[in-house]
């Protein structure tokens, strides 16, 4: 990860452009779809919030896609970011076996 020079995308990101915007959905829509507040998707797309696994649940069954596909856009945007704060610290403190 050492080598990665882009910068994180936050899932929220990725659900703006490549499921709002592309499907014309606001996020109230996809609040009302998803039965849950319109404050909690516009904090995802808002890059606010982490993607929980209930949304993910959620996410996934709408778009017809899983909820390992949200999570795993949440770990890789989580570890990015962790790394880019403490990763080559991390790197020095720790001796591997």
């Amino acid at each position: 990860m050492a080598n990665d020079v882009s910068a994180p995308v936050h899932p929220g990101e990725i659900l703006q452009l490549e499921f709002l915007k592309a499907l014309g959905i606001t996020p109230v829509e996809l609040a009302s779809a998803l039965k849950v507040s319109p404050a909690a998707v516009r904090g995802l797309v808002g890059r606010r919030r982490k993607i929980s696994a209930d949304m993910a649940l959620r996410l996934g069954r709408y778009f017809n896609t899983s909820a390992r596909f949200w999570m795993n856009l949440q770990a890789e945007y989580s570890l990015a970011v962790s790394f880019a704060a403490c990763g080559e610290e991390i790197e020095r403190q720790v001796t591997p076996l």
